[in-house]
């Protein structure tokens, strides 16, 4: 991938909208003058059939951004073109099997988990961790891409743990692991802590971290979770000595805070530490969640405090 890291400050310069266009056959690259604007820096299309990233520095900028506001703004205004997402598809059908449980992703993706990224169409499937691939000059093949048939020598595979992207621009293959600067990826991780009651109201709430890998986009994200409903009690997000290393590339922290929300009302919290296209070499993620009880004084508060375990992810970190 071209400048990955440099190219996105090149893109916040440049004024973005999301495009939409209809026509009778699929021809990805072709654009409607129709606009939807998002924010100033994003450049999408649909063509009926799934979402088209102009290239993959475009791709990475909107990707790579863990900003809640953000990525809300996002979903929002890209789930108005003419293409039916992952997302949508499995709200209709919860037995799916492969059912992708990000919904950044699921949004990006269409109902065949395929989506147009420069001149490269990408399916990715969870449940087997692949990632199958298809340049768009032979969109008439795209059945094949959806059925996997990589008896077609134009249907390239991949691992979910590959930096997919990455390596078919550069012309690797999935089986050629010495390229670029060297560094291998870490492989999925989860981290959760013990259920903790909320004082006698008969619900509970955990922490957890996790780092999901799908070849085109890797997460890292701490969750705290509660079986209350939402304007119950408030919750958050403590995290210590929050580290990580992104394969061939930059290293982020560590760093720690007390105390995060986006709504202490929301029974579901998340913080986003990590979205992008490259694997992580190493990380450290040690957090815990925290809830306050309210109208239940104690220690000179108006409220009760609980805490779940700390829980940690580390591989191949200084800590």
């Amino acid at each position: 991938m071209k400048n990955l890291i440099y190219g996105t400050l090149f893109l916040t310069l440049v004024g973005i909208g999301i495009l939409s266009c209809k026509k009778d056959e699929p021809e990805p690259l072709n654009r409607s003058t129709e606009t939807l604007s998002i924010s100033d820096n994003l450049q999408v299309s649909s063509n009926d059939e799934f979402l088209v990233f102009e290239n993959s520095d475009i791709y990475e900028s909107i990707i790579s951004k863990t900003d809640s506001s953000f990525i809300s703004s996002f979903l929002e205004k890209v789930r108005k073109l003419n293409y039916v997402s992952h997302f949508e598809s499995i709200s209709s059908q919860k037995s799916d099997n492969n059912y992708i449980d990000n919904e950044y992703l699921s949004s990006i993706l269409n109902k065949d988990m395929v989506v147009q990224i420069g001149d490269y169409l990408y399916r990715v499937n969870k449940a087997n961790e692949k990632v199958y691939v298809l340049a768009s000059e032979y969109l008439d093949q795209y059945e094949d891409l959806v059925s996997e048939n990589t008896k077609n020598k134009n249907i390239l595979e991949y691992s979910t743990g590959d930096d997919v992207i990455d390596m078919v621009e550069g012309g690797v293959k999935s089986n050629e692991k010495a390229y670029f600067c060297g560094e291998g990826g870490i492989g999925g991780q989860e981290s959760i802590s013990n259920v903790v009651n909320i004082g006698n109201s008969g619900y509970t709430f955990h922490c957890y971290n996790d780092f999901n890998r799908y070849g085109i986009y890797f997460s890292l994200a701490i969750w705290v979770r509660s079986t209350a409903p939402n304007d119950s009690f408030r919750f958050y997000i403590q995290a210590e000595n929050l580290w990580y290393h992104v394969k061939c590339s930059y290293t982020t922290g560590p760093y720690s805070f007390p105390w995060y929300s986006q709504n202490a009302y929301n029974s579901t919290q998340k913080y986003q530490s990590y979205s992008g296209s490259r694997n992580l070499n190493g990380v450290h993620v040690k957090s815990r969640g925290r809830c306050e009880i309210p109208n239940a004084p104690s220690g000179g508060n108006p409220y009760t405090v609980v805490f779940t375990d700390w829980n940690t992810i580390n591989m191949n970190s200084p800590y």
